[in-house]
């Protein structure tokens, strides 16, 4: 399993692979991804709250990985076709 910033180097260098971002780009996109892999991450406590049902908690599981799969997908695409 990797670190956040293990994902975020590896993300972050094939987004900038073809480009030359400026030092803000890259710290604000930074920003951005640890504060959604932080969301997530609370997201993924709550589940084990007691309120939460099994089957919630799974169904929010099971939407965000769709989410992030489509998501991802089409990063790639774009990625493919030149950004």
């Amino acid at each position: 399993m990797k670190s956040i910033e293990e994902e975020w180097n590896g993300f972050s260098a094939m987004v900038f692979a073809k480009i030359n971002p400026s030092s803000t780009q890259v710290e604000e996109m930074k920003r951005a991804f640890f504060a959604g892999a932080w969301a997530i991450l609370c997201a993924v406590k709550r589940i084990g709250d007691p309120d939460i049902s099994e089957e919630a908690g799974m169904a929010f599981l099971e939407e965000r990985q769709s989410e992030g799969k489509q998501f991802y997908q089409d990063l790639i695409k774009r990625y493919a076709e030149g950004n």
